[in-house]
């Protein structure tokens, strides 16, 4: 008899669901989580859950290639925007043409779902609505980027040769961290300690100075910039603001904060790159000549592991170097 499982596609702040629906499996993270994982059979029924009263899709554990499930063996599952969702299992979709509210769920990340009522609803699901036509085999292989190769690019970009012993002992410090930080309870780990301790160090040992930094910067209506760098100390001049970060917190991830910090660079006509930050992971988008930013990011940074291309997407998104290289205060000045 197949068991039937309910998965989360992320939390609050982190919406995996199209991933899931993509690549055609459910993947989790979490020694524990990945225990549970493994107990998944062919044939099981997996519902994906938004929240507590939402179901997504529903669908059957399937094998590929001779497995069904798996932990560990995929390298872009081990850095999906920073988190290591190293387990996994195949699934064949189906998916309702909006989410269904339903009644039953848990928050767990994984569970096996007991109610009759839920089991229905999946059953349902699977019954009405077709299969997903195809999935994607998944991203390529990216390769690690290793501090010194770091160090040589920035100094090709304009940084200065006597600050690479400082900000090599930056990225360790700021690694030693955000490690320390990732083992703690996430909700703990506040954006204003990841803006305090991880982001202004970076900016710093980048070659910023303080004067060209302001914190919390008023960006419209009532909204701030957590943080905004300007090309020449800060004198109330919108048009030298030249970068704009937005920190989260570990727990929050960065899926939406592109929009938000979008806002606030409508507020400066000089803007010329948006970052959202975590304190250890980086995406970038830099302004068009149209004066608009790509939806798809220019480069992502994974300080814990940096990589020659984005995990994700390594066919049109590219890696450490980049992001590195637009955070460098010489990028900007003209």
């Amino acid at each position: 008899m197949a068991n039937y499982w309910q998965i989360a596609a992320g939390s609050q702040g982190r919406d995996y669901s199209k991933d899931f629906i993509r690549f055609g499996m459910a993947f989790v993270g979490g020694k524990e989580h990945a225990l549970v994982m493994s107990k998944v059979k062919v044939g099981d029924r997996i519902l994906l859950k938004q929240g507590r009263s939402k179901l997504i899709a529903a669908g059957e554990v399937v094998s590929r290639d001779g497995k069904h499930i798996g932990d560990g063996d995929k390298d872009w599952l081990r850095d999906f925007d920073g988190w290591d969702l190293r387990a996994y299992c195949y699934v064949d979709w189906h998916m309702p043409p909006k989410p269904l509210a339903v009644i039953g769920l848990t928050r767990s990340p994984i569970q096996r779902v007991r109610g009759q009522n839920l089991r229905d609803k999946a059953d349902k699901v699977i019954s009405d609505f077709p299969a997903q036509d195809g999935v994607d085999s998944g991203p390529k292989q990216t390769r690690p980027v290793e501090d010194n190769e770091i160090i040589d690019h920035l100094i090709r970009e304009g940084l200065r040769p006597g600050a690479a012993e400082e900000l090599t002992a930056t990225f360790n410090r700021i690694r030693r961290l955000a490690r320390y930080y990732y083992r703690r309870p996430w909700e703990d780990v506040r954006e204003h300690e990841a803006r305090t301790f991880l982001v202004i160090p970076l900016l710093l040992a980048l070659g910023w100075a303080e004067q060209q930094i302001k914190i919390e910067l008023p960006a419209g209506g009532r909204e701030r910039a957590d943080i905004a760098c300007f090309s020449r100390p800060y004198n109330r001049n919108k048009g030298e603001c030249v970068l704009i970060i937005e920190t989260k917190s570990f727990s929050q991830g960065l899926y939406y904060a592109r929009n938000q910090v979008e806002r606030y660079a409508k507020e400066f006509p000089n803007c010329k790159c948006i970052v959202v930050s975590n304190g250890y992971c980086y995406k970038t988008w830099e302004r068009r000549d149209d004066g608009q930013f790509d939806q798809k990011p220019s480069g992502f940074l994974n300080l814990l592991a940096p990589k020659d291309r984005y995990p994700l997407d390594p066919d049109n998104v590219l890696g450490c170097l980049e992001v590195l290289r637009v955070l460098l205060p010489t990028s900007w000045m003209s």
